[in-house]
């Protein structure tokens, strides 16, 4: 029998009820605490976890900027499907974390940052990278072990190594040594960079082909993807707390399509009626503009609120390093037949990358019809 959730709201009110007559029977008894529900990644686990019909808790913090707002992730939780209740939290208070952990016998961490705070944010924020993406997991995994949480699954990165040149990639291999370390029964799953109506990898570029004409690329270009929709790593992710057989595994997760740089910004062009035009620009080149782009006025609040930069210096050192899953050259890691998912049921960029290559063509389809009949 799950936890029966039990929540403050924001005017300090306790929430015990269902929202809706009937709900009740519409939920699996299991309950779950997605960590970054407000994130990219975190949405898409919150809305798989809903689709299953699980009853959620969804923390938020008020200091995650505009677009992390939990507004975002309340629209499916409306009794039909599973059931939410948001609550806010912070990193470092144990208390906190730990009166949303006795409600929920899983938990779900989609907690992480790919920028320093301080660099872009004016040393406004509470938190460092590391903070984040190391100590965080670290603390969340003890906290889950004392008090008895069934299932902790950890999301990382495909190309986690203690000795990239990614810090990002750096942290992220730490991250799963101490999560492993706190709570050995935990499950990680690596996601290559995801794609998805509001991502922020492959519409950067789709962005700068727009405004710019010319897109410079690193590397000449030659770096491989292995693009994977954010809905199907979410599934993955929430399949993993009903299988015994992932219990302290480590996951490796990929696309159904590799190509390279090139070929996206070439199939891109195609799309939108624009011309594919690159300028392969060497590495001593990019890095004083990533340096600038993450110091940027405009992204340190001038106008509106702060904002981390996508293209930045640890973007750049990853543009060199193939972001490609590859489980079959290690048997312990996990693939996705050990989820239940298909490889030819996944999504492919151009299934589902439709839209958002059309908000930033030349000629919108659905307005431009008609201008030659």
């Amino acid at each position: 029998m799950a936890r029966r959730i039990f929540v403050r709201q924001n005017n300090g009110e306790i929430s015990n009820h269902w929202k809706y007559t009937g709900a009740e029977a519409n939920t699996m008894n299991v309950t779950a605490a997605v960590f970054g529900c407000t994130g990219f990644v975190g949405r898409y686990v919150n809305a798989s976890c809903t689709f299953h019909r699980y009853t959620l808790i969804d923390p938020y913090r008020h200091r995650s900027g505009i677009g992390g707002g939990i507004r975002s992730v309340k629209h499916l939780g409306d009794g039909t499907f599973g059931q939410h209740f948001p609550t806010d939290y912070e990193l470092d208070k144990e208390f906190v974390v730990k009166a949303i952990l006795e409600k929920v016998d899983n938990v779900f961490n989609a907690v992480g940052m790919w920028q320093e705070p301080t660099v872009y944010e004016h040393s406004q924020s509470w938190y460092s990278m590391e903070s984040v993406n190391v100590e965080w997991p670290r603390m969340l995994a003890r906290w889950c072990r004392e008090m008895g949480i069934n299932r902790f699954v950890h999301c990382s990165m495909v190309g986690a190594d203690v000795n990239s040149k990614s810090k990002v990639l750096r942290q992220k291999a730490l991250a799963e040594q101490a999560v492993l370390e706190e709570f050995p029964r935990a499950t990680i799953i690596r996601g290559t960079d995801m794609f998805g109506e509001d991502d922020w990898t492959y519409t950067r570029y789709l962005k700068a082909q727009h405004y710019w004409k010319v897109t410079p690329v690193p590397n000449k270009g030659f770096r491989i993807h292995q693009p994977l929709f954010g809905g199907d790593f979410a599934e993955a992710c929430t399949r993993a707390i009903e299988l015994d057989h992932t219990e302290g595994r480590i996951a490796e997760l990929g696309g159904p399509v590799r190509f390279t740089t090139n070929d996206y910004l070439r199939w891109v062009a195609e799309c939108n009626g624009q011309y594919h035009l690159v300028a392969p620009l060497p590495k001593w080149v990019w890095k004083p503009m990533v340096w600038f782009n993450e110091r940027m006025p405009l992204k340190k609040g001038l106008i509106i609120g702060s904002r981390a930069p996508s293209w930045n210096q640890d973007w750049l050192e990853r543009q060199y390093i193939d972001n490609v899953a590859m489980p079959e050259k290690n048997p312990d890691l996990l693939d996705w037949e050990d989820f239940g998912i298909a490889r030819e049921d996944l999504y492919r960029l151009e299934e589902k990358y439709f839209i958002p290559v059309q908000i930033w063509s030349k000629e919108h389809i659905y307005m431009e019809h008609a201008r030659y009949l």
